[in-house]
């Protein structure tokens, strides 16, 4: 089996394109799955969401995308928050309000319907879990020194030999006695210090599964002049987080 796992666009449609280029390229795969974020702080929110709707891949929300559907919907959707400072400050409110304006009503309902985690059957039943940033939760922050209690977490609540998700915008694999916990990277913002956009191609022949991190390069000339030349707030800064892949 062989799935790829992409996940984080942010808007970033050059860094997307180059990948889905990618995956056209290097397939097939009996699955690629998106891993949320779609929209949040990038020039081309309602464009990623087309990419991988037109594409029919399966896909989990992330936390901006839940951030995104609340505030559409006035504070009528229920958020997967485990405290309430992981809401929006009102300065990054102003990246919802800028992409909402971009988004159809159709789009929201998209983002909204999505599930928070997705569970694949491998050989020998050997589980594949996908998720944004939990199983449990968009917002939770795990990283690659997390305890060993958080990590183990990520793999026993859904009873998953491997546990694949986004979120924190750094790849990174950890063993968990046989079982395997990995971060894909981000496609439109990665923060590892390698502007490259990230995704993962997950195998299992029968022996558990592996992962293969796999960096695109873009026109990120292409992706900074869109930014500059578009209303999105902060887009100056944002540029450079871009070429830096830091902030």
């Amino acid at each position: 089996m062989r799935i790829a796992m992409i996940s984080d666009a942010h808007g970033n449609l050059h860094g997307l394109d180059a990948v889905l280029a990618d995956l056209d390229q290097n397939g097939p795969y009996d699955e690629v799955v998106y891993g949320g974020d779609f929209a949040f702080r990038g020039v081309y929110p309602a464009e990623v969401i087309e990419r991988i709707r037109g594409r029919g891949y399966r896909a989990v929300r992330g936390n901006t995308d839940e951030l995104l559907v609340e505030m559409a919907r006035d504070g009528d959707y229920q958020l997967s928050i485990t405290d309430e400072s992981q809401r929006h400050t009102p300065a990054l409110q102003l990246f919802d309000r800028w992409a909402l304006e971009r988004m159809t009503i159709d789009q929201v309902d998209y983002l909204a319907d999505l599930p928070l985690r997705i569970d694949i059957a491998g050989p020998d039943n050997a589980r594949l879990t996908i998720a944004h940033a939990t199983p449990w939760s968009a917002y939770v922050t795990v990283l690659p020194d997390a305890p060993e209690e958080a990590a183990r977490k990520m793999l026993d609540e859904p009873n998953a030999t491997c546990a694949a998700y986004g979120h924190i915008h750094h790849a990174y694999r950890r063993a968990i006695d046989d079982r395997l916990l990995t971060s894909v990277g981000s496609v439109g913002a990665p923060m590892d210090g390698d502007w490259r956009a990230a995704y993962v191609v997950l195998t299992n022949d029968g022996q558990g599964w592996d992962v293969e991190f796999r960096r695109v390069p873009y026109d990120i000339d292409a992706a900074e002049a869109s930014l500059l030349a578009s209303t999105l707030p902060e887009r100056e800064t944002i540029a450079s987080e871009l070429r830096r892949a830091s902030r």
